[in-house]
């Protein structure tokens, strides 16, 4: 076997762990993972928009922009946004000046279950890191975002060759 197919392998094999380790943690929640990653992505994204000295129109993030944060296609974060305002976790509010345009946010009750569902994962992530130890996660970090970038070129070379 040759060894680059073995690292190759190995590689993929990480990935996949590294997928499994974040989407199969089953804690008897009201919010699957994918629904908990959108939440998660208002949360930061309206926090973001909190300390802008421009305030928007209307508070909340657009459905476009999630799916692309996400890296989902947009009838999936539609999916997703219709399932977490049911729930009653998330409104829609329609922007002012184009009514094509529609905000997405947390309601009050949406905040609350995601500060309890956050705050469970961190009590689990503050265990990994005194386990693991923070220098090797730093490096673990650092090595995931280089990993990233150079996916994201490579994917570029390849769409545009």
């Amino acid at each position: 076997m040759n060894p680059q197919d073995s690292q190759e392998e190995k590689l993929l094999m990480v990935f996949e762990n590294i997928k499994r380790l974040t989407t199969r943690t089953k804690w008897n929640d009201s919010i699957p993972h994918g629904e908990f990653l959108m939440m998660f992505a208002i949360n930061v994204m309206m926090k973001k928009e909190s300390r802008e000295p421009e305030a928007p129109e209307c508070p909340g993030v657009m459905i476009s922009k999630l799916s692309e944060l996400l890296q989902i296609s947009r009838p999936t974060a539609s999916q997703v946004v219709s399932s977490l305002e049911e729930k009653g976790y998330i409104e829609r509010a329609m922007s002012v000046t184009d009514r094509r345009v529609i905000y997405i946010s947390l309601t009050e009750q949406g905040q609350t279950e995601f500060n309890k569902k956050m705050e469970r994962y961190s009590c689990v992530m503050n265990e990994i890191i005194e386990k693991v130890g923070r220098e090797e996660v730093n490096q673990l970090i650092d090595t995931c975002e280089r990993l990233r970038n150079v996916v994201d070129e490579v994917r570029g070379q390849l769409v545009s060759s």
